[in-house]
């Protein structure tokens, strides 16, 4: 992601006058106080990269601040479900309140010990932190593809769970650690993360991850999650291998779709593979299907539970 250009407010009266007409034209776009981008570099570029210009323009504004919770993930490039956030998460060593303000949602930090890091010239809270972060203040389902992404990347994940047990005791506390506990590293996804969440929630059996499977051809490949004494097989489809060219390796939806589908005639030729199931997105989201799709594949849930519950 290449950063977008910030240009500030000039200081000349008139100049500044300019400036606000093109704001109003919409040939400018405010990003904080001060501070604009270009519409036409705005327009093309990534909510990501739009997120990143707000984070800058309101650092350099308060540069004692750092970024931290969902604007740390997306200076990382951790996952994150859903949209990025329209305001700054900043954290202000110096408050004990959190405030809203017009492009910045600031937490008060003063009983926090963060450790930063400096990324593309940016302040953050390091990826411990982060994922601590994003555990305490939202949903379960955004902290654990966080946490996972986190220890995926290497770091341990006992180290997640020792900077949790340092921090002050909050409402969410138990919540939060129940998250940092599942957190493994196994999930490859944002979407297996949440899949994993939701199979925990429903009461199923621990299930292996990643497990490969062979044939007479040779190997088949790894699938998501294996429940070996159901034998059943559970792929996590996020569509966007087939809609994005840069996860199809040069193929073109349709051969993606026909080596997924021979892919899975050979997992279902396996003796010890009895059905494989293959949740989207909206199986796994609060109110979806999954449950529903696990039980009538032969995986024990919790009885009386049909739909996804809230994460």
């Amino acid at each position: 992601m290449a950063p977008l250009e910030l240009i500030r407010s000039h200081p000349d009266p008139a100049a500044a006058r300019a400036q606000e007409r093109n704001v109003r034209s919409g040939r400018l776009v405010r990003v904080g106080h001060g501070a604009f981008v270009e519409r036409s570099a705005w327009d093309v570029a990534t909510e990501w990269e739009q997120h990143i210009a707000v984070v800058v323009a309101a650092l350099e504004r308060a540069p004692r601040l750092h970024a931290s919770h969902a604007s740390a993930v997306v200076l990382h490039r951790l996952p994150w479900i859903g949209p990025v956030p329209v305001r700054a998460t900043l954290t202000d060593p110096r408050r004990s309140t959190s405030q809203r303000t017009r492009y910045v949602d600031k937490i008060g930090g003063d009983r926090l010990e963060h450790d930063l890091v400096l990324i593309e010239g940016v302040q953050a809270t390091g990826l411990v932190d982060t994922a601590v972060d994003v555990a305490v203040r939202y949903d379960r389902g955004r902290a654990l593809a966080v946490a996972d992404a986190v220890v995926r990347r290497g770091v341990p994940a006992s180290a997640l769970l020792d900077r949790f047990a340092c921090r002050p005791h909050v409402r969410a506390h138990r919540r939060a650690r129940e998250v940092l506990e599942l957190a493994s590293g196994a999930s490859e996804s944002a979407g297996e993360s949440v899949a994993h969440l939701v199979m925990r929630d429903v009461g199923c059996p621990p299930p292996v991850q990643q497990h490969t499977f062979h044939d007479a051809v040779g190997a088949i490949g790894r699938v998501d999650f294996w429940f070996p004494e159901h034998g059943v097989v559970v792929e996590f489809d996020g569509l966007a291998k087939y809609r994005e060219p840069a996860l199809r390796g040069g193929r073109t939806a349709e051969e993606v779709v026909i080596a997924e589908k021979l892919r899975e005639d050979r997992l279902r030729a396996l003796d010890e593979v009895r059905r494989v199931v293959r949740p989207i997105w909206r199986d796994v989201l609060p109110g979806g299907r999954f449950p529903a799709m696990l039980a009538a594949a032969g995986v024990p849930v919790r009885r009386g539970v049909s739909a996804t519950p809230a994460w």
